[in-house]
């Protein structure tokens, strides 16, 4: 049982770092900066999106790695950060996705949450068998 539970726990860590991060790059998604900045000067955005691998003895990794290319440029020539034809660095976030995502780990969280009932219970039953 104890398997089940850190497998289980690994699973809700993911899904908490894959809510965490779409809610980030959401908050994010609309922020602009310079394509180049110069060096000491704000850099745009840097979206990121989660990795996750099995680990070793079962259950899984998560980690946060960026996305590439972390912009593209858009049209505002209205911006004090616009390049001379106009463009500004805006975060490459697909919103929709991003979206997509927060429901990808609320419905894994909510499964792992389950497991993690279901081996308490199981545990809880053994006891008394032995009690």
């Amino acid at each position: 049982m104890g398997d089940a539970l850190l497998i289980a726990v690994s699973g809700l860590n993911a899904a908490s770092l894959r809510l965490s991060t779409a809610a980030n790059n959401i908050a994010n998604a609309n922020d602009t900066g310079e394509l180049q900045p110069a060096p000491g000067q704000s850099q745009p955005f840097q979206p990121q999106q989660v990795a996750q691998e099995a680990a070793p003895g079962g259950g899984t990794i998560a980690t946060d790695v960026p996305v590439t290319p972390a912009s593209n440029p858009s049209p505002d020539p209205n911006s004090p950060l616009a390049n001379a034809q106009g463009l500004v660095a805006v975060p490459n976030v697909d919103t929709a996705q991003e979206l997509v995502n927060t429901q990808v780990a609320s419905f894994s969280y909510d499964a792992n949450l389950k497991v993690v009932e279901t081996a308490s219970k199981m545990q809880g039953y053994l006891l008394n068998i032995f009690a």
